[in-house]
C-alpha cells in the first residue's frame, strides 16, 4: 500500500508539472506573438531626431554688454530683460544709413513717377493716333465695300440681260424661226457675265472680311494695315512698360513707408538714452549664451538662444512609398533610446522637403533625406505629471531635444483595445444615464438620473 500511494503521488506530480510546462509554453508563445505583431504592422524609422525651433535674443544697438545674467537651461518669459547694452557714443550708423537710403529712394521714386507720367501720356497720344487711323481705314473700307457692292449689282444686271436675250432666242428656236446654233454666242456672253459676277462677289466678300478684322483690331493686307499693326505693337509695349513701372513704384512706396517707420524708431532710440535692453520675445529655456560681460556687440548680433519644449517635435525620415497611405493624425510611438523610454505622439505634417541649412532656426539639424524620402513630423504627447514642472529649469533636459530616436507609425494592439474599451464604456454609461432619466417616477413624471445607482 505505501508503494502504491507513492506511485500515485509521483504520477500526480508529473501530471501537474506537465500541465504547468504547457501553460508556461503557451504564455511564452503569446508574449512573443504580441511582441511580434507591432513589428509586422508598424512603419518604423531609425533616422529620426527630436527637434524644436530656436528663438534668438539679439542686441538692439551697437555697444558694450553691461549686464547679462543668463545661464544654460534658465527659463525666460516674454518681456524679460536678458541683457543690457551701453554705448556712451550713441551709434548713429544705422540712422545715417537709413537717411541716405531714404534720399536715394526719394530721387528714384520721383524719377520713376515722371517716367510713368510720360509713358501714360505717350499711351494716350498713341491711342488717339490709332483711333484716327483706324477710323480712316474703316471709312475707306466702307467706300470700297460699297463700290464692290455696286460692281456686283452691275454684273448681276448684265447676267440678267444675257439671260433675257438667251431666253428670247431659245423661244424663237423652238418655233423654228431661227436655228439653235445662232444663239451660241449669247451663251458665251452669258457665261462670261456670270464669271465676272462671281469674281465681283468674291472681291466683295474679301473686303467685308478685312472690314470685320479691322473692327476686331486685327490688321492685315494693305500698307495702312501694316502701319496700324506697328502702332498696336507699340501700344502693347507701352502698356507692359507702364504695368512694370506701376509695380516698381508700389514697391518703392512700400519701402519708403518702411524707411520712415525705421527712421522714426531710430531717432527715438538716439534721442532717448544711451542704454538699451535685450528682451526675450518668447517663453523658453536658454540653450546657448553667445555674449559675455564687457563684450562689444553689433546691432542684431545674437546674445542668446532659447527654445520652448512645448514646441518640440520629432522629424523622422521615411520613404515616400511607405507613408503614402498614412493620414495626418496617425498615432506614433517614439522610442527615446538615450533613456530607454517610450512616448506617444501624433503625425502633424508630412513634407517632401524641409529647410535644414539654417542652423539658427532649429536646435538640431534634420536627418539627411534622399530624393525619394519625406519628413514625417510628429508632435509628442504631454507626459503625465509634467505640467507642474513645465516652467522649471530641468524641463529643457526633460524634452530630450537633440536626441536620436526611433519612430513607429501606428497604434499598438493594447492601445487599440484600450481605446475600444473606453468607447464602449462611454456608450454604455451614456445609455444608462438616458434610461435612468426616462424612467417614470412615483408621481408619474420622469425621475432624474440616479448617478449613485448606475453601474459603471
Amino acid at each position: 500500500m505505501p508503494r502504491v500511494e507513492s506511485t500515485r503521488r509521483d504520477v500526480g506530480i508529473l501530471t501537474v508539472s506537465r500541465y504547468a510546462g504547457y501553460a508556461f509554453a503557451f504564455i511564452l508563445f503569446g508574449i512573443i506573438s504580441i511582441a511580434m505583431i507591432p513589428n509586422q504592422f508598424f512603419v518604423v524609422s531609425t533616422r529620426a531626431v527630436v527637434n524644436a525651433p530656436v528663438q534668438v535674443i539679439s542686441a538692439p544697438i551697437y555697444g558694450r554688454v553691461s549686464r547679462i545674467d543668463l545661464q544654460i537651461g534658465q527659463s525666460v518669459t516674454p518681456g524679460q530683460v536678458a541683457a543690457a547694452m551701453t554705448n556712451p557714443n550713441i551709434d548713429q550708423t544705422s540712422l545715417t544709413g537709413l537717411r541716405l537710403e531714404r534720399l536715394d529712394l526719394t530721387e528714384r521714386l520721383n524719377n520713376r513717377t515722371d517716367t510713368l507720367k510720360q509713358r501714360q501720356s505717350q499711351l494716350e497720344t498713341l491711342k488717339a493716333q490709332i483711333e484716327a487711323v483706324k477710323g480712316a481705314v474703316v471709312s475707306e473700307l466702307n467706300m470700297v465695300v460699297e463700290n464692290a457692292a455696286a460692281t456686283v449689282n452691275l454684273y448681276q444686271a448684265r447676267v440678267d440681260e444675257q439671260d433675257a436675250l438667251l431666253e428670247q432666242q431659245t423661244t424663237l428656236a423652238k418655233k423654228g424661226i431661227v436655228r439653235e446654233t445662232s444663239y451660241a454666242p449669247l451663251k458665251q456672253k452669258r457665261n462670261a457675265a456670270q464669271f465676272e459676277l462671281d469674281a465681283a462677289l468674291a472681291e466683295l466678300r474679301r473686303y467685308k472680311l478685312v472690314q470685320e478684322l479691322v473692327r476686331q483690331d486685327i490688321y492685315t493686307g494693305s500698307s495702312v494695315s501694316n502701319d496700324l499693326s506697328q502702332l498696336e505693337i507699340q501700344r502693347k509695349a507701352l502698356v507692359a512698360s507702364i504695368s512694370e513701372d506701376e509695380v516698381e513704384l508700389r514697391q518703392m512706396q512700400d519701402r519708403f513707408k518702411e524707411l520712415e517707420r525705421l527712421i522714426g524708431r531710430e531717432e527715438k532710440r538716439v534721442d532717448g538714452s544711451e542704454t538699451a535692453n535685450a528682451v526675450a520675445e518668447h517663453a523658453g529655456q536658454i540653450v546657448s549664451v553667445d555674449a559675455s560681460y564687457g563684450q562689444f556687440v553689433t546691432q542684431g548680433q545674437p546674445i542668446a538662444r532659447s527654445l520652448n519644449c512645448s514646441e518640440a517635435f520629432v522629424a523622422a525620415v521615411y520613404s515616400a512609398r511607405d507613408v503614402a497611405d498614412v493620414p495626418i493624425g496617425t498615432k506614433a510611438l517614439v522610442n527615446m533610446r538615450s533613456i530607454g523610454k517610450k512616448r506617444g505622439g501624433t503625425v502633424t505634417k508630412i513634407v517632401r522637403f524641409f529647410e535644414t541649412n539654417s542652423e539658427s532656426r532649429y536646435f538640431e539639424r534634420f536627418p539627411k533625406a534622399e530624393a525619394n524620402d519625406v519628413y514625417v513630423l510628429v508632435r509628442l504627447d504631454d507626459e503625465p505629471g509634467a505640467a507642474g514642472s513645465a516652467d522649471g529649469n530641468d524641463r529643457f533636459f526633460g524634452c530630450h531635444v537633440g536626441d536620436e530616436v526611433i519612430v513607429s507609425l501606428g497604434e499598438t494592439l493594447i492601445s487599440k483595445v484600450s481605446t475600444l474599451y473606453a468607447a464602449v464604456k462611454s456608450a454604455v454609461w451614456s445609455r444608462q444615464v438616458a434610461l435612468a432619466s426616462e424612467a417614470p417616477g412615483p408621481d408619474g413624471g420622469t425621475r432624474g438620473p440616479r448617478v449613485g445607482k448606475l453601474v459603471e
